[in-house]
């Protein structure tokens, strides 16, 4: 089982190579977890990402795209790093870097939108990595203020309590993060 969805994740990620019109992000965030490739954590543990963070900060864009690629060549699924992609390719620009970071970040933000709209556990968003759940909050623009572990018989959320900077409006976010849990306990 896991060698086909290997290779079913493999399919799907040169459709996302080809920046193709017709692949479905769903199909694909589900191939990833079913892959031994998976990375529940998605960036925490990966080298390169905070290195990524901090070429930023200091304008170097070339280093910030070196390490974005060292990221992407242990998990091209990683939200975090495809968004960080796009700022630098951008300032660097690499115009079609950017379009691909651009495509990623699309079409990985509306697959985790469409999951559910975050109100309540009942319509929790799913994400696939602790990556994802945090680039999904930096794409909203929203300011974390709490974050906690809650459970039911339907599985594990993360709900984050997060504030609108623009219209200071503060209230919950459930993520549902059962996938996580299940394959980071596994140790993989």
């Amino acid at each position: 089982m896991r060698q086909q969805n290997q290779s079913e994740y493999r399919q799907l990620l040169e459709e996302a190579y080809q920046l193709s019109f017709t692949l479905d992000f769903d199909r694909l965030r589900k191939a990833y977890v079913e892959s031994s490739e998976y990375n529940p954590y998605g960036g925490v543990k990966l080298e390169g990402l905070p290195q990524a963070y901090s070429s930023v900060e200091q304008a170097d864009f070339d280093d910030c795209l070196r390490n974005v690629d060292k990221v992407l060549k242990h998990n091209y699924m990683s939200l975090e790093a495809h968004m960080i992609g796009v700022l630098c390719s951008g300032q660097a620009g690499e115009f079609e870097r950017e379009d691909q970071h651009r495509y990623m970040v699309e079409g990985l933000m509306t697959s985790i939108e469409n999951s559910g709209d975050g109100k309540s556990q009942e319509s929790a968003f799913l994400t696939i990595s602790t990556s994802e759940l945090r680039g999904f909050v930096r794409l909203k623009g929203l300011q974390v203020l709490d974050q906690s572990i809650v459970y039911d018989k339907q599985g594990i959320y993360d709900k984050m309590q997060v504030r609108d900077p623009e219209s200071g409006e503060e209230y919950p976010l459930f993520f549902n993060v059962s996938q996580q849990f299940a394959q980071g306990s596994k140790g993989e």
